[in-house]
């Protein structure tokens, strides 16, 4: 257990060298020793340490014989907790200073500051947010030199003190209104000292498959030439729509089958409801799994390996050999290169099954890795083997279709 010399050291000395220097209230005076004592507000803290400096000045006082002048500073920066002990002291009334951070502004702008994104939150019909807060450079500044100053290791930023406050008393005004860490519907970033809120809708997403049974369209492009992600973005007032699919949506493929991954990253809509049905349509259909809004990076489509099963029609610029075929068709788990977009790629084509429609016209069904891309492994653009080299011939896709993407 640490003796009197030890908290007297990192507490209470201090404490007591910062208020002969500087005035602060409850709360700024509190902060610095944060990481000290659970279950206590930084007011709590302030109070109770400035409540043990004055018991021990009246102990230096009445038993040491100490100077009541070399006091006077302290007991004035300490603020209204010293009253009673200062007129007594010195028969005058004090004249208080205003705290050194804050100018004694925080648990007002913290009261202020919950009630109106409270009443946002209402009027908007939010139930899950997040706090950011700005802080002045200058408030920053001053705080870091008390700390380098007088050696405090246990305190915390009056940024992480207003986030927690200002969230905790939203929660008490209203109940059905929840800090939530990862999925906050709005983020209110909040200026201090001069109060302005700003709002940050986190993204929507939506996730689903989708697919596609006419050629010549693209799930992906500008909502003003695409009638599905124009509906999207109507249905939820939303600022844009943005798409985010595992591979590269050529808009002469058709997706089939159970259809393909997809994320829409709803952007500035404060709704979470839709009517599924104005999404489908547009020669597309999208599928959806489900909605959510998530803070941070969107990764999840890239977080696991799918396969895909492509139908293509393969032409050549000379008649194929039967050989060359059968030679396609004993291909098994072949390790593929391919450099597009200036990415260097690495995947595996699984399996090939090809037969013969014309003279220098094939069909095959082709299985590779997701991040592989099937017309370069066709024609043999920056992609190491092709079918062209394995057929020693010049080849590109007619037409081709997604099928599968498990």
């Amino acid at each position: 257990m640490e003796d009197d010399s030890q908290i007297n050291d990192e507490i209470i000395n201090p404490a007591m060298n910062i208020l002969k220097n500087f005035p602060l209230c409850d709360r700024c005076l509190g902060r610095q020793f944060a990481k000290l004592g659970i279950g206590y507000s930084n007011v709590d803290r302030g109070k109770s340490i400035k409540m043990v400096l004055l018991m021990h000045i009246h102990k230096k006082i009445k038993y040491e014989n100490l100077e009541k002048e070399k006091i006077n500073d302290l007991l004035i920066n300490m603020g209204s907790i010293s009253y009673n002990f200062y007129k007594n002291l010195f028969g005058n009334e004090p004249s208080y200073k205003k705290c050194y951070l804050c100018k004694d502004t925080l648990d007002k702008y913290i009261y202020d500051t919950a009630i109106e994104i409270s009443n946002k939150m209402k009027n908007d019909k939010i139930k899950k947010f997040l706090i950011g807060v700005k802080v002045d450079e200058d408030i920053i500044s001053k705080e870091e030199k008390l700390k380098s100053t007088f050696k405090l290791s246990y305190g915390e930023s009056i940024k992480n003190e207003l986030k927690r406050e200002i969230g905790k008393r939203i929660q008490q005004l209203d109940p059905e209104h929840r800090a939530d860490f990862n999925s906050p519907e709005v983020i209110y970033e909040v200026s201090f000292p001069n109060l302005e809120i700003r709002e940050q809708i986190v993204s929507l997403l939506i996730y689903g498959r989708y697919k596609k049974f006419k050629r010549g369209i693209s799930i992906i492009g500008p909502k003003s030439k695409n009638s599905v992600l124009n509906d999207i973005s109507k249905a939820f007032n939303a600022g844009g729509v943005v798409v985010h699919v595992p591979e590269r949506d050529e808009s002469e493929f058709r997706t089939l089958g159970k259809g393909s991954s997809i994320i829409l990253e709803v952007k500035g809509s404060k709704k979470e409801d839709i009517n599924i049905n104005l999404i489908e349509g547009h020669s597309s259909i999208i599928n959806i799994d489900k909605i959510e809004r998530k803070r941070g990076q969107l990764n999840s489509l890239s977080n696991r390996n799918y396969i895909k099963i492509y139908r293509v029609l393969i032409l050549c610029e000379n008649k194929i050999k039967d050989e060359y075929i059968e030679k396609l068709n004993n291909i098994n788990n072949i390790n593929i290169q391919q450099k597009v977009n200036r990415k260097n790629l690495k995947g595996i084509g699984r399996e090939i099954k090809c037969y013969r429609i014309t003279s220098n016209v094939i069909e095959c069904l082709i299985s590779m890795d997701q991040n592989l891309y099937i017309k370069e492994f066709i024609n043999g653009n920056k992609s190491n083997p092709s079918v062209s080299s394995i057929l020693e011939n010049n080849c590109d896709v007619i037409e081709s279709d997604l099928l599968s993407f498990e």
